[in-house]
């Protein structure tokens, strides 16, 4: 058997559990998911995905010890057979999947990703979430105010989502419906400046019903967020805008599916 390290919000976790989806299709064997380090996860994560898990028949474990962070420090170093870490995609993912017994990372790449798997997160995302509205244009901006150093804090700029709102203007889209998902709304606002048009923030959802807004959307603007990544990735929206890397901290490799603005 096979074990991913699990860890993270909702976007990171959906990455390592389709990670280790990929591992399981590839080797034909059963693969775990470590759950160790969400008890001692700095900012109160909790594993949500358990009933995806169960579908997938992924065992779930603890193993504190190849979790914790002193391992992972160690193990980028040393190199250990069986013991992959976090990487950039490969020219290979067969080799690295058959080769590892324990992966510690994020996975934050469509190329870690069976195509498949997109339609079994989807339909996952939007039985939690429920029915709900689709929305024209939805904007999702992670702020990251409670990351401790202000490197990690970065966000794309007013400028930015002002040159996100007249592309779609260019391509004919009706900007006056906006929808604004945030974890601090008005910090969000605060950010996104006077875009000419109105934006109405969504407020007392829940994780699933704000992921399903996403999913629904025609158009989608999403910022440097592993939750704004998926929701773009299993969503239906015609055209899905997403930040150059620049200096962001915090960032998902595009998918294919989405339009990269500078």
């Amino acid at each position: 058997m096979r074990t991913v390290k699990v860890q993270g919000g909702l976007g990171n976790q959906f990455f390592c559990l389709g990670f280790a989806n990929t591992v399981a299709r590839l080797t034909g064997e059963t693969v775990a998911l470590d759950l160790a380090s969400f008890g001692a996860d700095r900012y109160g994560h909790h594993f949500d995905l358990g009933p995806l898990a169960e579908r997938l028949e992924m065992p779930l474990v603890r193993r504190p010890v190849l979790s914790s962070r002193a391992a992972t420090a160690v193990m980028r170093r040393v190199a250990l057979p069986g013991y992959v870490s976090d990487r950039p995609p490969p020219s290979d993912r067969n080799a690295i999947a058959r080769a590892g017994r324990y992966f510690n990372g994020y996975w934050q790449d469509e190329a870690w990703l069976d195509p498949a798997f997109r339609d079994i997160a989807r339909d996952f995302l939007l039985a939690q979430a429920g029915p709900g509205p689709c929305r024209g244009v939805v904007i999702h901006c992670r702020t990251y105010r409670e990351e401790l150093r202000p490197d990690r804090r970065g966000v794309p700029d007013a400028a930015w989502f002002a040159r996100c709102l007249d592309r779609l203007d260019h391509l004919g889209v009706d900007t006056g419906d906006i929808a604004l998902i945030s974890d601090y709304p008005t910090l969000a606002l605060a950010r996104i400046g006077d875009v000419g048009r109105p934006i109405r923030t969504v407020t007392g959802g829940t994780a699933w019903t704000d992921m399903g807004l996403l999913l629904r959307a025609r158009y989608l603007v999403l910022t440097n967020s592993t939750f704004s990544w998926w929701g773009g990735w299993c969503g239906d929206a015609a055209i899905t805008l997403y930040p150059a890397k620049g200096r962001l901290f915090h960032y998902a490799a595009p998918a294919s599916r989405f339009t990269i603005v500078e």
